[in-house]
């Protein structure tokens, strides 16, 4: 079942994660791997690994502390890195029969999203978690013939939703629905973005251990 119209509810998931949770996860450096976390500017970085480190490609700490400092960085499969969002991930494939993954948004400046006004190619649901993010999104895209202009879009008429986002409120983006976020404040926020793979075929399993 696809995602059929934009909406937006107020503290829909207060306390889904804080700074304090981010930051026990990203001092977790087997989980910073380059394949898992992305930002977005144009250094490059170098480092050496130390004899313990068993995956050479993971952030270390002084790397992680400067992007987070500098740029918008994303954390994608992270769909079981909190109970919480293990939980309400498990929510949205329940109740969309569709695969569901986490992405963990995290802008320490205030600046646009850097894809600027840009679609999806899959249904979203974004928590802000801390922080506040405005958010605008126009009418979906009718003319998809050329699949890959999908960011940086140019659209003159007014979105059909301009919204302050704060802690715990939710909106719901269709694909195809051309959106942009502006960070106000320090943003902490999760994006549940939902595949085309069908649950019955690929899911993740959602057993959170307990000892």
């Amino acid at each position: 079942m696809r995602m059929s119209e934009v909406k937006v509810e107020r503290n829909y998931s207060p306390n889904l994660l804080n700074w304090n949770e981010f930051e026990h996860l990203i001092n977790i450096r087997p989980l910073m791997t380059k394949k898992r976390v992305k930002f977005f500017n144009s250094e490059q970085y170098r480092w050496t690994a130390t004899n313990w480190v068993h995956d050479p490609n993971t952030y270390p700490s002084s790397i992680m502390s400067d992007m987070l400092s500098n740029t918008i960085c994303y954390f994608s499969d992270m769909s079981r890195c909190t109970e919480k969002i293990n939980q309400f991930a498990m929510e949205v494939e329940n109740e969309y029969r569709i695969s569901t993954d986490a992405h963990i948004y995290v802008c320490r400046v205030k600046q646009e999203h850097p894809f600027g006004v840009h679609f999806d190619h899959n249904d979203n649901i974004i928590v802000q978690c801390e922080g506040e993010t405005n958010f605008k999104v126009w009418n979906q895209i009718d003319d998809r013939h050329d699949m890959s202009v999908w960011n940086n879009l140019s659209i003159e008429e007014e979105p059909i939703v301009n919204v302050d986002m704060k802690p715990g409120d939710a909106i719901w983006i269709p694909m195809y629905y051309p959106h942009l976020a502006t960070s106000q404040t320090k943003r902490l926020s999760v994006s549940f973005p939902m595949g085309r793979t069908s649950i019955e075929d690929v899911r993740e399993e959602r057993e959170w251990i307990t000892l």
